[in-house]
């Protein structure tokens, strides 16, 4: 590889992780040689933070992406966020409720998740506090979560998302409602200037559509054997399926091999 590898961002699911959604013990291992040899680690995922760091007696990441670019987070701390202000998430949820009262409504904001139903009915071991829409979290709100009664009823909520807002329908039935800025790919470009790393020394991993733009725009874009044909068209390399280490494998081959040798 021509220039030298800065950061390595790795989408999670179907990615790092396996089928199993574990990290294998082998792909801990060249994470941890990549933070040894000062190679910066982020997580880029769609799952919130508490979501990655259940993974962290394996690869501790000097950075996590969580919810597809909306929040940023650097040793715990987080360093951006492409939300939902408090007031548009407000109105947005009488809305739907005006509509549709049985409507089940999630936010997740600071990490936290507040539903107005019982979470266990959709999530397993996922707690949940009350959601009081008088006493939002006073701060942007990271993404709402719509369970209706069909998704119809789900998709005729858009003609009351403000432009700058977007609706996706996940394999669930879930709506999902977040800022269209929140792209991994614009996180990427705030750890860029905040490491004072240039694009072209990074090596980014994904497999699916929201991982699109991160493979095509990093410095060396690395697509998974299971990934969509849309993004190994993109991606400069393709790497082994997830089940088997890929990204690992890759790295291993790619980039560690590459500092043995120069030492």
């Amino acid at each position: 590889m021509r220039n030298k590898t800065q950061m390595i961002i790795t989408d999670m699911d179907g990615s790092l992780l396996n089928n199993e959604g574990k990290i294998a013990e082998y792909s801990s291992s060249v994470f941890n040689k990549c933070i040894q040899n000062g190679i910066i680690v982020v997580f880029a995922t769609a799952r919130p933070l508490r979501g990655a760091e259940i993974y962290y007696d394996s690869i501790m990441p000097d950075a996590v992406i969580c919810y597809n670019g909306a929040a940023v987070y650097v040793n715990e701390k987080k360093i951006y966020q492409c939300g939902i202000k408090t007031t548009v998430a407000k109105e947005l949820i009488e809305n739907i409720i005006k509509e549709f009262p049985n409507a089940k409504l999630a936010i997740d904001a600071n990490n936290q998740l507040y539903t107005n139903f019982d979470s266990s009915t959709l999530w397993v071991n996922i707690a949940s506090e009350k959601m009081d829409i008088e006493n939002l979290p006073q701060t942007e709100i990271d993404k709402i979560i719509i369970k209706s009664e069909s998704i119809d009823e789900v998709n005729g909520l858009i003609k009351y998302l403000p432009k700058q807002l977007y609706l996706e329908i996940t394999e669930r039935g879930l709506g999902v409602v977040m800022n269209k800025e929140a792209t991994k790919w614009n996180a990427i470009k705030e750890l860029l200037k905040y490491y004072n790393i240039e694009q072209r020394n990074t090596v980014g991993f994904g497999d699916d559509y929201n991982d699109f733009e991160m493979v095509k725009y990093c410095g060396t874009g690395v697509a998974m054997e299971n990934g969509i044909d849309e993004i190994k068209e993109t991606a400069k390399y393709i790497c082994e399926l997830n089940s088997e280490n890929g990204v690992a494998k890759w790295i291993d081959k790619n980039i560690l091999m590459e500092a043995r040798y120069e030492k």
